[in-house]
């Protein structure tokens, strides 16, 4: 059973990754017949069971409208495309994950190899890459990603069924987890599983960047119909170890971008090529100080880049505009100005250490 819903969770957050709306077809979900084959499982499982209002002549759609997202029908598909987690050492000595899902290229003790011959090589950070996650089901996987950067014996969070019965995930047999600073990238399709592994390793101090997520955590239960059509529907709710509840209640970042979702789209496609330095190059119109430059206080790159400016374009030449994944180029800076911080000061900024705060939701 697990299996399936992780595959069903998979192809459901492929479409979400894709930009399909998982909602019934209004159609199809006013069927009387569709309400007949939904309404007992709901009743059965679905955690708020007890809030279902049925009126005379009601439809399924009426549930779906009035559940806030914790109803839906998506339709099963069998051949999904399979995603795996991509690794990279970048320059500077930072490691890169994109976490598009939990799944390894080939298993986790080669990704516990992986990472420790890039500790031994020098690793100075990380950056886990949560945007568009299309696993919102497998909270299992996030907590093997969390394993890695997480002591032994820490709850992540905990899932509470109608009944009230928790389930703590916790992180087990973990004593040597990396202690480099930890930055996030988060965005507006980072939902579920996603949600839940930014939220916690939050709470421990990871720098989070990027753009609030889905605010749809929580764990699903999944039935498919005899129409063929897949029901989902909530069956516990998620809480963090302060208590906060994650559905309803996005993860925010600590520095916030503006975003140009298709370009962000564009990168992230180059990025599963394994074209990530394509997207973290230099714009040509960004000009650096140079130390010196700054203690003299003058600004020759300034100066220059205006004379530069006067110029008038060769009208022959016909360039395309770079494409630049802003979020990703803000975490590999703020992971160097951590770097400096930790020069001057000896103090593991943005190590994932125990929070000092309740919470780490708005």
């Amino acid at each position: 059973m697990n299996r399936v819903l992780k595959s069903t969770g998979l192809l459901c957050g492929l479409l979400l990754f894709a930009g399909s709306v998982l909602r019934a077809d209004p159609a199809t979900a006013s069927s009387p017949d569709l309400l007949a084959e939904a309404l007992p499982i709901l009743q059965t499982s679905y955690l708020d069971a007890q809030k279902l209002s049925v009126k005379e002549g009601g439809h399924l759609a009426d549930l779906i409208a009035g559940s806030n997202g914790a109803i839906s029908l998506c339709v099963p598909e069998s051949n999904s495309a399979s995603v795996s987690i991509l690794t990279a050492f970048l320059p500077g000595n930072i490691v890169y994950w994109r976490l598009a899902s939990f799944t390894p290229k080939k298993s986790w003790s080669d990704l516990t190899m992986e990472l420790d011959q890039w500790n031994g090589q020098g690793a100075r950070g990380i950056v886990l890459d949560l945007r568009s996650n299309v696993a919102p089901d497998d909270y299992a996987g996030a907590v093997q990603v969390a394993n890695f950067f997480t002591p032994d014996g820490t709850t992540l969070f905990t899932a509470r069924n109608a009944s009230g019965g928790d389930h703590a995930y916790t992180i087990k047999h973990n004593e040597s987890p990396f202690h480099q600073p930890i930055v996030l990238l988060i965005d507006n399709q980072t939902v579920g599983a996603a949600e839940a592994l930014a939220a916690s390793l939050k709470m421990r101090g990871a720098l989070v960047i990027g753009q609030a997520t889905k605010g749809r955590a929580a764990i699903f239960g999944e039935q498919k119909l005899p129409s063929g059509q897949l029901l989902r529907f909530i069956t516990a709710q998620v809480f963090l170890p302060d208590g906060s509840q994650l559905w309803g209640h996005p993860v925010n970042p600590d520095i916030g971008l503006t975003i140009n979702e298709q370009t962000e789209k564009s990168a992230l496609a180059l990025i599963e090529q394994n074209r990530i330095l394509d997207v973290t190059h230099e714009a040509a119109e960004r000009r650096r100080l140079s130390e010196a430059t700054l203690v003299q206080g003058k600004n020759p790159e300034w100066d220059d880049y205006l004379a530069s400016r006067e110029k008038k374009p060769d009208a022959s030449v016909v360039t395309k505009p770079a494409i630049q994944d802003i979020a990703l180029i803000n975490a590999l800076d703020s992971l160097k100005a951590i770097q400096l911080a930790q020069r001057w000061t000896g103090s593991p900024l943005g190590s994932v250490a125990p929070p000092e705060s309740s919470s780490s939701i708005q």
